[in-house]
């Protein structure tokens, strides 16, 4: 069980996901290596190969991860070691585990579950520790892009479009409907009335090319 300074947090809590991308979808981002990206001073983002990855969490100084890829329990991952050598001592990597499950149905988005908010108090937590934090999801570039863009709407009180453009102009997205709809439930939450909805979810339907 992870602890903080705030209290305690538990390993797995629940949050509900829209069905995965098709095929075609998935092929705007082939990424077969470890993508990582810095989004903030000690929040980065990343892929399922990066949180496995000890080279790629020992370049970028990552402390500890926050995983929402939802794998079956029988689906077990190895880390692959990093070979630094640094100190002589092997690195190790406290991870936060939350399981995202079922799909998303009508009207039941809902952004402030208690799955964003246990993300929310451990990045909190980790900051003021001086903890960098990698957050990744399956495939990398919908729900945990959508998780940081919640975070700082409502941890920072950014406006959704400024949210998305900073994390779009550092990383690879490809925001799903179904989160699309999360983040702008809660921008129309936190900014009630005069919020576009059609310009919003155009704007967060824009494809970027990222190397």
């Amino acid at each position: 069980q992870s602890k903080s300074s705030r209290g305690s947090w538990k390993k797995s809590s629940h949050c509900k996901e829209p069905p995965g991308p098709k095929s075609e979808e998935s092929a705007h981002f082939p990424f077969t290596g470890p993508i990582i990206a810095q989004i903030t001073d000690y929040i980065y983002l990343g892929n399922l190969n990066a949180a496995y990855s000890g080279r790629a969490l020992c370049t970028n100084g990552i402390d500890s991860i926050i995983d929402m890829s939802s794998l079956p329990n029988d689906h077990s991952l190895s880390i692959v070691p990093c070979t630094c050598g640094r100190g002589g001592f092997r690195h190790n990597w406290s991870r936060l585990r939350v399981d995202i499950q079922g799909f998303l149905h009508g009207n039941l988005h809902e952004i402030r579950q208690p799955c964003f908010l246990v993300i929310n108090e451990c990045i909190e937590a980790l900051m003021e520790k001086g903890k960098r934090v990698l957050i990744h999801c399956r495939d990398g570039y919908s729900l945990g892009p959508t998780c940081v863009i919640q975070y700082l709407m409502v941890k920072h009180s950014m406006r959704l479009l400024a949210a998305y453009e900073l994390v779009r102009a550092r990383y690879p997205l490809k925001i799903q409907e179904g989160h699309q709809d999360l983040l702008v439930d809660l921008e129309m939450s936190l900014q009630p009335g005069g919020v576009n909805v059609a310009c919003l979810k155009h704007s967060l339907s824009r494809k970027m090319a990222w190397s």
